[in-house]
């Protein structure tokens, strides 16, 4: 039985969006998507002409970048308009992607519009001006004095099968992969100096647009994004997973409920992870107070299995029965 028509609307990023669709599905869901890849830009009738002179005559660059915006506004339009039926559900994906005008008419096609930032406040802060334009508006981290804002913690796919692997306790092999920030360097650099006397393998990939200036031979550096696929199964492969807390982020990035469902353990510099449920001191060790050498003693503990009831908890399934009933 069909639980309703379900747009999903998201930044064309990765395979995330496909995975999205498959779990959608499998709960029942009829599911349609619109992300922000759209057509090439072209100029039609005379505007290139007119571009020429506004650039160059008038100095002014703003021309065409209105006709980008213009052009990816219509196409966005147009692929709503492709969808004839109503729509009960309609979930925006970091809503600041998106022009305004084009969330406003969204609001137009279903009964409930949805709205998750799954990347810090702090770090797009032009989101806050889409808040009010949903029906409710949910977020890994906190928001104070919103009355639509609602939190909700990251989740796993849970249309996926689980892994098997038993945890090596002998030569863990500890995974990583993210995008470069500057900001974080530092500490990774300091954790693999810590680290690289116990007896570990080691698995860190770090993505950059900018090569860096200086590069830490125990860590793979890649230009091309590794898919969201192609990271489970790095993830299954592995016996922990590393988490290096974004500073822009107040809340538990997606690391530690992958690990949950994988069963791996993590280590982590995000001390929240403390007040949740989940937690356990045989699977989450967290750096504070220069506690790196309790790392080896982690590294030889088993696994400890949570209650099967917490870990469904933080499922896909559970987690879109949450946002569509508030």
């Amino acid at each position: 039985m069909k639980k309703g028509k379900f747009l999903l609307v998201m930044p064309d990023y990765s395979d995330f969006p496909k995975l999205f669709l498959e779990n959608l599905e499998k709960e029942g869901f009829e599911p349609y998507l619109i992300t922000d890849k759209v057509s090439k830009f072209k100029y039609k009738g005379a505007e290139s002409v007119k571009n020429f002179f506004v650039k160059n005559i008038l100095r002014n660059k703003e021309y065409k970048q209105g006709l980008i915006k213009k052009h990816f506004l219509d196409e966005l339009n147009k692929n709503l308009s492709d969808i004839p039926e109503e729509l009960d559900y309609i979930l925006v994906i970091r809503p600041d992607n998106f022009p305004v005008p084009f969330i406003k008419n969204l609001k137009n096609k279903t009964r409930k519009l949805i709205a998750y930032q799954w990347d810090g406040i702090g770090k797009f802060p032009e989101v806050k001006n889409y808040f009010s334009l949903f029906d409710t508006f949910f977020c890994f981290e906190k928001i104070e004095s919103q009355l639509n804002i609602k939190p909700i913690t990251n989740f796993y796919f849970d249309h996926l099968p689980p892994a098997e692997k038993e945890y090596n306790t002998e030569m863990p092999k500890l995974y990583f992969v993210g995008l470069y920030w500057k900001s974080r360097e530092e500490k990774i650099d300091r954790f693999i100096d810590e680290v690289s006397d116990f007896p570990i393998e080691l698995s860190i990939f770090i993505q950059y647009f900018k090569e860096p200036e200086k590069k830490n031979s125990r860590i793979q550096y890649i230009q091309d994004r590794i898919s969201f696929r192609e990271n489970l199964e790095k993830v299954k492969e592995a016996d922990i997973l590393l988490d290096f807390v974004d500073p822009l982020h107040n809340g538990l990035s997606i690391r530690f409920f992958e690990g949950m469902y994988y069963r791996k353990k993590v280590i982590t510099d995000n001390i929240m992870v403390k007040n949740y449920d989940f937690y356990h001191p045989d699977n989450i060790f967290v750096v504070e107070n220069n506690n790196y050498k309790n790392i080896e003693q982690f590294l030889k503990t088993p696994y400890f299995e949570l209650p099967v009831e917490i870990v469904k908890k933080y499922g896909f399934s559970n987690w879109i029965k949450e946002i569509i009933k508030k």
